[in-house]
């Protein structure tokens, strides 16, 4: 029996030695129907055992522009993706839609730059909320 629980101390100990800080920056600038609007951005870390880590948010400028910078340690690759709530084109007055964007791995430590983000375009990972 203790063999077994030093033997996961040390397993739990070389996970938190393994583990190394992974950054992402995220830039762009939300457009809907070709004008420039103002959105809530969300940059989230997807966890496959435990609860997405939230990395960093903001509300985007009235001009648009977003730039968010978020880490996390993880022994494997980090999965970023970026939530952007927004009422561009929704259905009902009053609602939001989610729009979900997955950040390529090949990102991770530098910079993404979405440019422009056209939110008037619905994708299959879109959610509305009323």
């Amino acid at each position: 029996m203790r063999a077994l629980l030093f033997t996961s101390a040390v397993l739990l100990a070389l996970a938190f030695v393994e583990a190394k800080k992974q950054t992402i920056t995220v830039k762009g600038t939300t457009i809907c129907n070709k004008k420039r609007i103002q959105a809530e951005v969300t940059l989230w870390e997807k966890d496959t055992l435990d609860p997405d880590d939230k990395l960093a948010s903001m509300t985007s400028s009235k001009e648009g522009e977003f730039s968010l910078t978020g880490s996390d340690d993880e022994i494997t690759s980090i999965s970023p993706y970026l939530l952007i709530t927004h009422n561009c084109n929704v259905k009902k007055a009053g609602c939001k839609r989610i729009s979900e964007f997955v950040i390529p791995k090949e990102k991770i430590g530098g910079t993404y730059d979405m440019t422009y983000v056209t939110l008037d375009i619905l994708s299959a990972k879109d959610k509305e909320k009323c």
